[in-house]
């Protein structure tokens, strides 16, 4: 295969210090129904048809534990691993029959900075899949820090086939799919969490998710605003084990004619990096989980 490629993101699995209470949480106030268990680990969808988008996995240490990346078929699962593979990439084993919920074929693979990351082809998927108008319909992007973004990027781009949408002073984002970014690296000082997004169907879906959640004990820590690269609304919350995650809506879609912005380009506007110049900047408590330093929230003892 001349040029194996992935073509969206598929799943992220965190890791949890109380399976059980963090599933509730993703159940009753992120909007997530709960669509398998196993070896004590807890699988979650979102009204789009992937099987799961989110899996809880018991952990000492809250993170994320590995990202995993969707491909169109075996062939190019099998070409992936062999690029990776050739290139001197920490390949986890062959690919092979996924023994989990909604099964698939796959491989694991750590990424320069040790990430962990699974590209699949063939996992089972939902028929009744239909827009819901206060829960997410997939999973938008994964945003991760790094001491090294740029080689990141260069990484990702040239192993696993993703495009650079934007840069900025701070960030890079890159996509696999039609979506402005599927991926970011946000410069720190190694690599960790720094959010996770979920895409409302809509502005009002994700008024409505963001009311459900400060009415029921978890504050906004940032937005509502627009964000500048990718053009997306956003609202961030810290959930039970101090991880950011977002509601955002209306990603920009792009092609391979979009010019990717240079960090002159998205220089910080007056007045904040809304480019409504509605939204107050982050809260402390986010700012210092998007760094990797997971924050409780102030709900926490109410779950």
């Amino acid at each position: 295969m001349a040029d194996p490629r992935v073509i969206g993101l598929r799943s992220v699995e965190f890791g949890v210090a109380d399976v059980a209470a963090t599933a509730k949480f993703y159940q009753e106030r992120w909007g997530l129904p709960l669509v398998a268990e196993e070896g004590g680990s807890a699988f979650l969808r979102a009204s789009g048809p992937e099987h799961h988008i989110v899996v809880l996995h018991q952990r000492a240490t809250p993170g994320v534990v590995r990202t995993n990346l969707a491909a169109p078929d075996k062939a190019t699962v099998d070409a992936m691993h062999a690029r990776i593979v050739g290139l001197g990439a920490e390949a986890l084993g062959a690919p092979g029959e996924l023994a989990q919920p909604g099964g698939g074929y796959g491989f694991d693979f750590r990424d320069p900075d040790g990430q962990l990351f699974r590209i699949s082809a063939e996992v089972a998927r939902h028929a009744d899949a239909a827009d819901a108008e206060d829960r997410p319909d997939k999973l938008s992007h994964v945003v991760l820090n790094s001491d090294r973004v740029d080689a990141q990027t260069e990484w990702f781009c040239d192993v696993l086939g993703f495009k650079l949408s934007d840069r900025t002073e701070r960030m890079h984002f890159i996509r696999c799919s039609t979506d402005h970014h599927s991926i970011a690296h946000a410069r720190a000082d190694g690599p960790s969490l720094n959010h996770v997004a979920f895409e409302m169907p809509s502005f009002n879906a994700l008024m409505f998710g963001a009311g459900r959640m400060k009415s029921t004990g978890y504050p906004v820590e940032w937005g509502v605003g627009r964000h500048g690269p990718g053009n997306n609304i956003y609202t961030y919350f810290i959930e039970p084990n101090g991880l950011v995650i977002e509601y955002t809506a209306e990603v920009e879609q792009v092609d391979d004619s979009y010019k990717a912005g240079t960090p002159e380009d998205w220089k910080r506007p007056e007045g904040g990096f809304d480019r409504w110049r509605f939204s107050e900047p982050p809260s402390p408590r986010l700012r210092k989980a998007m760094h990797g330093e997971p924050q409780p929230p102030i709900a926490a003892a109410a779950e």
